[in-house]
C-alpha cells in the first residue's frame, strides 16, 4: 500500500501518507452521553456568507436557508440523531403530525398539528398555525418560487378545516414527502404572501428560534421560542438551547483562529485534515465528527465536441482515471462516486459495484477504445474548471496527468464559478470539472442531470428510454421494487451515457467544541438536529 502511494504522491511532487479510505464514516461520537442534557446556552456557527435576504422563494442561497432552518418548519421533516446516517432520509412529523396515502398514490391527507401557534411577531402576532397558511405557501411555490419543481406533481391542494390538508397529485410521485421535507419548503403564515408583511426583511415562523437581530457583515443572533410545539424523544421541551448565532466569516484562517478561541462552537464549511490535526493540537477535547460529503465532483464531456461525441470516448476517460488514488492522496478519504451521490447509502450503487465501475482504471483498455473510436493517437481539449479551492484544483490536475497516460491532453482553463455555470448552461466548453449540487434523493440526481429540461443537463442528454425510466421510479410504491428500478437506471447511465463522469465524494469534517453535545450532522439545510444540541457549561 504504502509504495503504491508513493507513486501516487510523486504524480503531484508530493509524498503521500499512508491513508485507509472510509468504507463508512463514523457518526458523532457519545460522550457526555450520560449526562442528562440541560436547558440554557448559546452556540456559534460559522456559515461562508449573509443571507442577502429572508425570502425562502427568492433564492436557494445556503446563507439563507441555513438561517431560516431555525426560525422556521417544514410540514414534514428529516429525522436526525446517532442512529440516522448523515445521507439517510426517514420522514418526521413535523407541521403535520400524520398522513395518509391513498391506495392509487395519487391523494396525501396530512393532518395538522393542533395547538402550534405562530411566533409572536407583528402583525401575525402569535396566532394559530392553520391549513391556510400551508395552502398560501404551497400556492406561492408553484407560482414562482424557486422551489417550484418540487410540486411539480401536484394537481390540487384543498384545506377542508383548519388542520387537515389535502393534495392531489397528477400522477403517483413516491418521493412526494421526500419533496415536502425538502431544505427549501418552509411553511410560511398567510400574510406573507397577502401583502401583511415583507418577507425579505421579517422571520415569522413556528421553529424553535425567534430572528432577534439581523447585522450584516457581522452575525445573525437568535433567541429561544417558548412556544415552540418540539419535544425530544424523552418528552423534554426543546429546544435546549436559549441562544444560536451565526458569523459570516468568508476567510478560512479567520474562521480557523475563531474555532481556537472558542468563538465558534459547531464547524461548518471547507476543511481539509490537515487543518483539522492543527485544531486538534490546539482545541482540547474537540468533537471529531466525520461525514462522506452529499456533493461529489463531477467531470462534464460535452458530446458537442467531436471526440466526446462518441461513448467510447467517454467511456475511455472513465478508464484512465485512478478515482481511489485521488481520494488517498487529495481528499485524505471519502468514497468514490456514483450517478447518485455516494452520501445516499440507500440509493446509490453498492460500493463494491461503484467500484468495478469507476474506481478500476484500466490503461490498455483505455486506448483500445480510443483506437476504436479513431483517436489511437490520442487529442487535446480545453478543460474548463471551476475554482472550488486549492484541493479542488488538484482533483483537475490528477485528471489530467491520467489522461496524459492513454495520449489525451487535457489544457486546464481556471474560471470563477459563477462564469462556469453560466458556460454550462450556454453549453460553452469542451469539458467542465465542477462540484455537484447537494442533493437528498435519487430523484434530484435524475431530473436535473438527465432529463432534456434538467439544469444540470450540461451536455444535452436527450434519452427517450432513460426520461421513461426516470419518471417510472418516480411512481413505483413498493421500496424495495424501486430502489432495483433506481440501481437499473445507474448501470443504463453507465453503459448508455457515461455523462457526466462522477469522480469523488470526499470526507467532510464537522468539528465542535467539547462542550457541545448532541450535534448530529446532516446533509439537509438548516442545521436539523439543532433543536436537540445542549451545552454542558
Amino acid at each position: 500500500m504504502l509504495e503504491r502511494l508513493l507513486h501516487h504522491g510523486s504524480k503531484l511532487g508530493v509524498i503521500a501518507p499512508a491513508i485507509v479510505l472510509f468504507a463508512s464514516l463514523a457518526l458523532p461520537g457519545m460522550a457526555g452521553a450520560q449526562e442528562k442534557p440541560r436547558h440554557g446556552g448559546k452556540v456559534t456557527i460559522n456559515v461562508h456568507a449573509d443571507a442577502p435576504n429572508f425570502d425562502p422563494l427568492a433564492s436557494t442561497e445556503f446563507g439563507v436557508h441555513s438561517r431560516l432552518g431555525l426560525a422556521l418548519n417544514r410540514l414534514v421533516e428529516w429525522k436526525t440523531g446517532p442512529d440516522i446516517a448523515y445521507g439517510q432520509f426517514v420522514p418526521k412529523p413535523a407541521l403535520a403530525e400524520s398522513w395518509e396515502i391513498s391506495e392509487d398514490g395519487l391523494t396525501y391527507t396530512f393532518h395538522l398539528r393542533r395547538g402550534v401557534v405562530w411566533q409572536d411577531i407583528a402583525p401575525v402576532s402569535g396566532r394559530p398555525f392553520v391549513a391556510a397558511d400551508v395552502m398560501a405557501t404551497y400556492e406561492a411555490i408553484r407560482q414562482s418560487g424557486v422551489q417550484k419543481g418540487q410540486l411539480s406533481t401536484v394537481d390540487s391542494i384543498a384545506a377542508p378545516d383548519d388542520h387537515t390538508l389535502v393534495i392531489t397529485l397528477k400522477r403517483p410521485n413516491v418521493v412526494l414527502l421526500q419533496a415536502l421535507a425538502h431544505q427549501n419548503m418552509w411553511i410560511l403564515p398567510k400574510e406573507a404572501f397577502d401583502g401583511g408583511y415583507d418577507r425579505k426583511s421579517v422571520v415569522i415562523g413556528t421553529g424553535p428560534w425567534m430572528l432577534k437581530e439581523n447585522e450584516a457583515g457581522v452575525a445573525t443572533r437568535f433567541t429561544r421560542n417558548p412556544a415552540y410545539f418540539g419535544r425530544s424523544d424523552a418528552g423534554d421541551q426543546l429546544p435546549y438551547l436559549d441562544e444560536v448565532e451565526i458569523l459570516p466569516m468568508k476567510d478560512l484562517n479567520a474562521r480557523i483562529m475563531a474555532f481556537r478561541s472558542g468563538q465558534i462552537d459547531i464547524w461548518f464549511g471547507p476543511l481539509n485534515h490537515t487543518q483539522m490535526e492543527g485544531l486538534k493540537q490546539s482545541v482540547s477535547g474537540i468533537k471529531d465528527i466525520q461525514t462522506v460529503a452529499n456533493t461529489q465532483s463531477e467531470l462534464y464531456l460535452n458530446p458537442a465536441f467531436e471526440p466526446f461525441a462518441d461513448v467510447r470516448v467517454r467511456q475511455a476517460v472513465n478508464l484512465a482515471i485512478d478515482r481511489q488514488g485521488l481520494g488517498e492522496v487529495i481528499r485524505g478519504g471519502g468514497a468514490i462516486g456514483g450517478v447518485v451521490g455516494a452520501a445516499l447509502v440507500a440509493q446509490t450503487l453498492p460500493m463494491d459495484e461503484r467500484i468495478a465501475l469507476y474506481g478500476t482504471p484500466d490503461h490498455e483498455k483505455a486506448k483500445a477504445l480510443l483506437a476504436e473510436a479513431g483517436y489511437a493517437d490520442g487529442f487535446s481539449f480545453e478543460l474548463t474548471v471551476l475554482n472550488y479551492g486549492e484541493e479542488f484544483v488538484r482533483e483537475a490536475e490528477w485528471i489530467q496527468q491520467d489522461l496524459a497516460e492513454i495520449g489525451v491532453t487535457a489544457e486546464i482553463k481556471m474560471v470563477d464559478m459563477v462564469a462556469g455555470q453560466a458556460l454550462g448552461k450556454e453549453g460553452n466548453f469542451q469539458a467542465m470539472f465542477l462540484m455537484m449540487s447537494p442533493f437528498a434523493e435519487a430523484n434530484e440526481y435524475f431530473t436535473t442531470h438527465f432529463l432534456k429540461d434538467g439544469n444540470r443537463n450540461y451536455t444535452g442528454i436527450d434519452d427517450p428510454v432513460l426520461a421513461d425510466m426516470i419518471r417510472d421510479q418516480q411512481g413505483i410504491v413498493d421500496e424495495a421494487a424501486r430502489q432495483q428500478k433506481v440501481w437499473e437506471i445507474q448501470r443504463y447511465i453507465y453503459e448508455n451515457v457515461q455523462n457526466p463522469l462522477p469522480i469523488w465524494a470526499a470526507v467532510l469534517l464537522h468539528p465542535a467544541q467539547a462542550r457541545v453535545e448532541g450535534w448530529h450532522p446532516m446533509l439537509t439545510q438548516g442545521f436539523p438536529s439543532l433543536p436537540e444540541v445542549w451545552v454542558t457549561k
